[in-house]
């Protein structure tokens, strides 16, 4: 009878335990923008970006994540960027025109740069 209740309670215990893991497992993840866009600033470095920042708090889920980032060119002027975290862990990007074009310099003999 002892045995027959340590069996019991050794199965209600695993069961408790799976059933704790697999609520875990579908709660979204949460990812900071802070830590997204230092990983994005990296990658895009070589293309002129100086600065990112995103979304503040990115749910990732089991289809993955979609997010926007707001990126600093090195001219000046910044750049709306659209990323989806995918599944499978690549990402894809979808960059939009530039939102602000830096001022023209005058030419040299131009009176109104005087």
């Amino acid at each position: 009878m002892l045995g027959g209740m340590r069996t019991l309670a050794a199965w209600l215990f695993i069961a408790g335990v799976a059933a704790l893991a697999i609520w875990l497992a579908r709660l979204p993840t949460v990812a900071t923008g802070r830590a997204m866009a230092g990983d994005r600033i990296e990658e895009f470095r070589k293309d002129g970006v100086t600065g990112m920042e995103c979304d503040a708090e990115i749910p990732i889920g089991r289809n993955g994540a979609a997010f926007t980032c707001v990126a600093a060119l090195g001219n000046g002027s910044t750049q709306i960027v659209d990323f989806t975290l995918k599944v499978d862990g690549t990402l894809a990007w979808k960059p939009q025109p530039p939102t602000h074009t830096p001022p023209r310099k005058p030419a040299s003999g131009d009176p109104s740069g005087n």
